[in-house]
């Protein structure tokens, strides 16, 4: 699996609500970290990044209302 095969599941399947918020075109927002086993995703491959059993993926939101 792919980081851009996990973000068009996590669309299909997770994000109830306000899709656009998440993702913009097929990549996550400006503003959402992504972090693949505590390794920035861009540093591990970005969309083209494999993925393996037990690796562990967070998405964490900066941005804020104000």
């Amino acid at each position: 699996a792919t980081m851009k095969g996990l973000l068009s599941w996590v669309k299909s399947n997770l994000v109830k609500e306000r899709p656009e918020m998440f993702i913009k075109d097929d990549s996550v927002r400006p503003g959402v970290l992504v972090l693949i086993n505590d390794c920035d995703w861009e540093l591990c491959g970005g969309l083209d990044a494999e993925l393996e059993d037990k690796d562990v993926v967070v998405f964490i939101s900066t941005l804020h209302g104000g």
